[in-house]
């Protein structure tokens, strides 16, 4: 059968793959929190263009990267991942159906998106491997001001997360194999020897690495911001930072309400009457506004999943894995 043929975006025609990688160089967005944050907001409403086109290979657009995680050593010097393939290591028993999406400023700008397939869309792809995945990449190339993005499907089983076990062999089926997302086409079984050792490797870390990154965003505050036309940010907070995001252009509110947040478990004193007294336990709740609206942005605060698991509340949040 006749390979289908791939065609590359005209932007990127007679450009070598270390060229485009140049061209990648963040060079202008500064250490300063106000400036990532404002830039990043900027960055997320530039075009979304495809690196190759062809039938079998899906289409990104921007909504694919809605409630990505804004992630920058310098934005989040608090925050911090366990490294992949230690004992330590997350898994999908842990985060079943993961969907992470996070924007990654640093020496260049690019959005990622980790998606677990559901059993049924793994069935209808034939696969008989334990997982499938959805790694969309999109890269910002700052002299046409674009994403440029492409999406790819791998499979594989469960070795890869227990790598820290020194017992354990990884087998070829441990690795993450190639698979075509679209149901109608097929991918060699022995396309992993085509892959770089290099490439490899780095989608290997980019699937464990996402694990950990819900490891830790299970735990953390954070605050979704959007323009009501765009897609929306998380950026991962410790709740004291909040008061410098308002301090922003972004969110600069003019009348500000009391923060969200959560009150402990108390005891409150109650009047039975006049000469008695009784006291009454009061479970943790949360307490005060989380959604605001400020010069066409709107911005919601996200308690951490571990405490809302344990915290009763009528309140509804974004649920990033969405």
């Amino acid at each position: 059968m006749e390979a289908e043929k791939e065609y590359i975006n005209k932007d990127l025609y007679n450009i070598s793959e270390k060229e485009f990688e140049k061209q990648l160089t963040n060079d202008f967005i500064g250490n300063d929190f106000v400036d990532q944050l404002e830039w990043a907001m900027l960055m997320i409403q530039s075009k979304f263009k495809q690196i190759k086109h062809a039938d079998h290979i899906l289409p990104i657009t921007v909504n694919t990267y809605d409630k990505s995680y804004l992630l920058s050593s310098n934005l989040n010097e608090n925050q911090k991942f366990f490294k992949p393939f230690t004992d330590l290591q997350a898994t999908p028993e842990i985060f079943p159906n993961i969907n992470l999406k996070y924007m990654l400023i640093n020496e260049s700008i690019q959005l990622n998106k980790i998606k677990e397939l559901d059993i049924k869309s793994k069935r209808n792809l034939r696969s008989t491997y334990k997982y499938v995945f959805e790694i969309a990449t999109s890269y910002y190339k700052k002299d046409t001001e674009c994403f440029y993005g492409i999406k790819n499907g791998y499979q594989l089983n469960d070795g890869l997360f227990k790598l820290s076990d020194e017992t354990n062999k990884l087998k070829l089926s441990d690795l993450p194999n190639p698979i075509s997302l679209h149901p109608n086409y097929y991918v060699p079984t022995d396309s992993l020897k085509y892959l770089d050792k290099s490439e490899i490797v780095d989608i290997c870390k980019t699937i464990t690495m996402a694990y950990q990154v819900a490891m830790s965003m299970y735990y953390e505050w954070s605050i979704y911001i959007k323009e009501y036309d765009n897609i929306g940010l998380i950026i991962p907070i410790e709740p004291q930072m909040l008061s410098e995001i308002y301090k922003t252009s972004l969110l600069k509110f003019e009348n500000k309400k009391r923060m969200l947040h959560f009150v402990r478990e108390h005891y409150r004193r109650k009047i039975a009457n006049t000469n008695e007294d009784y006291s009454i336990f009061v479970n943790k709740y949360l307490r005060g506004e989380h959604k605001f609206d400020y010069r066409n942005f709107y911005a919601e605060i996200i308690p951490p999943k571990y405490d809302l698991l344990r915290a009763k509340t009528k309140k509804k949040f974004i649920d990033a894995n969405e």
